[in-house]
């Protein structure tokens, strides 16, 4: 299995993700045991003590509907949620958290979509997307198992990335293809390439099923095979020697098995990714 966490809350009015994001000095939060790739970190909202999962992929991120009426969030607007395929997309509450509280960290006026039950059953309360961190600089640092929130920028030199559907967005190079693709830190998958690309990658196999996946909207089969070189994100080689192949979104997808080598830094005022490896 390879859930993932691609969850895009399209709001017709696009409100925004976070009124105010603070930090009154460097926080760090230790990375909980989990069965995902995805990071699992303590939050608080109120009195209530909360886990969440990070998710790049997960704009201000859900929460369960049951949790949200416990905890008295206002109800602020309905968006279409879905996933990169535009395929069977559904209505969404959209709930106001008034303040997010991680260590010395406050985010306040978050909006996070609705969802029907609690995510991954007793894993989590919900998703927690990293643009509710506003200009904080976040390093989801996988090696330590801690994330680190604190106020700042990368280097200009860093790798610039845009943005498509609101999720960062990274062209990776390939043997002679290029294509572009999610950072996606709700992903428990790896590289993941369109099947458009298949027989321009430099496969050293026949690709062949070797999973099942699933967003909160699709289901589809994950297909693998093995690379006769690395692949290359902005011109940065990768450590990577296997490639996941699907048939149901337009785009690539970065996910934990990849990320998880790093300490991946975030810098989105100026849409900047720093991706460090320890020697």
């Amino acid at each position: 299995m390879f859930p993932a966490i691609l969850c895009l809350a399209m709001a017709q009015h696009s409100p925004a993700i976070v009124d105010r994001a603070t930090c009154d000095k460097a926080s760090t939060a230790p990375m909980l045991p989990s069965s995902r790739q995805a990071p699992l970190i303590e939050i608080h909202i109120g009195t209530r003590s909360l886990r969440m999962l990070l998710d790049t992929g997960g704009q201000g991120g859900r929460i369960a509907d049951s949790v949200a009426k416990s905890l008295g969030l206002p109800i602020v607007g309905e968006a279409i949620a879905g996933d990169p395929s535009g395929k069977h997309g559904q209505a969404v509450k959209i709930y106001k958290v008034p303040e997010i509280v991680i260590g010395d960290v406050h985010l306040y006026g978050v909006r996070m979509i609705g969802s029907g039950g609690r995510d991954g059953g007793k894993l989590s309360d919900g998703v927690l997307g990293t643009a509710a961190f506003g200009d904080l600089l976040l390093t989801l640092d996988y090696p330590k198992k801690l994330v680190e929130i604190e106020i700042g920028s990368l280097p200009k030199e860093s790798i610039k990335y845009s943005l498509r559907g609101g999720v960062p967005l990274l062209s990776v190079e390939l043997g002679k293809v290029k294509f572009d693709a999610h950072v996606d830190s709700g992903s428990d998958g790896g590289l993941m390439v369109p099947m458009k690309y298949k027989d321009q990658l430099p496969l050293a196999e026949a690709p062949h099923v070797v999973g099942h996946a699933r967003t909160l909207f699709n289901e589809f089969d994950i297909y693998g095979a093995k690379l006769k070189e690395k692949p290359k994100i902005e011109g940065m080689p990768l450590d990577v020697l296997e490639v996941e192949i699907q048939d149901l979104f337009p785009i690539g997808n970065i996910g934990g098995k990849v990320l998880k080598m790093y300490a991946v830094t975030l810098d989105q005022k100026n849409r900047r990714i720093r991706f460090k490896k320890e020697s």
